[in-house]
């Protein structure tokens, strides 16, 4: 399989997990006790969040335009402008995945309550948000530390492209699962919002 239709792949099976979301939500209709936890913290927390959490959005659709635009428009390699911005935008990404992990973490801790959501109408929600983040975070390690090794004499020639092959497939990923985070999130977040 092509790296282009591996990505591809990748985005469509993100896109359909959406549409089903979707559909099984106007279908079933959720009632208020499967709804997500309640909102905790102070103001201030909360703006914060939404702050990093947009930042990190902005930066992750950035982050995989640049790349994406690439393979759309049939080319093999990143250069040029594309490149300039794609690495541009890293560092914000970066910093907003180390914000949004410091901030989300304890929120997206696995609980007992989470299966009886996950088999509850409607209330899958919140534990598909915290498997989506945490799939995120362990791939921002690979995705981010090995285009920063690659970026330094740590290894030879071969050994620096499989660094740069493993941030191409990791990258992607990570795309799908942070998207599937923030679409979670935004429903929990609207959940809540109705209560």
């Amino acid at each position: 399989m092509s790296y282009p239709t591996a990505v591809a792949l990748v985005f469509l099976a993100a896109l359909a997990i959406i549409v089903v979301d979707v559909v099984l939500r106007l279908v079933l209709r959720p009632s208020k006790k499967d709804r997500a936890e309640p909102a905790q913290g102070s103001a201030l927390v909360g703006w914060l969040r939404v702050a990093v959490n947009l930042a990190g959005l902005v930066a992750l659709f950035l982050s995989a335009w640049t790349s994406l635009s690439v393979l759309l428009a049939g080319e093999k390699t990143l250069t040029g402008d594309q490149l300039i911005w794609h690495v541009g935008t890293a560092p914000a990404f970066a910093l907003a995945a180390v914000a949004i992990a410091l901030f989300w973490a304890h929120r997206n801790r696995f609980s007992s309550e989470d299966w009886d959501r996950l088999v509850s109408p409607g209330g899958w929600a919140t534990p598909l948000r915290k498997l989506f983040f945490w799939i995120a975070v362990a791939l921002a390690i690979p995705t981010l530390v090995s285009i920063l090794a690659a970026m330094f004499p740590l290894t030879d020639t071969e050994g620096q492209q499989d660094l740069i092959r493993i941030h191409r497939y990791c990258g992607p990923l990570l795309a799908a699962a942070g998207f599937l985070f923030a679409y979670f999130a935004l429903v929990t977040w609207r959940e809540r919002s109705q209560d």
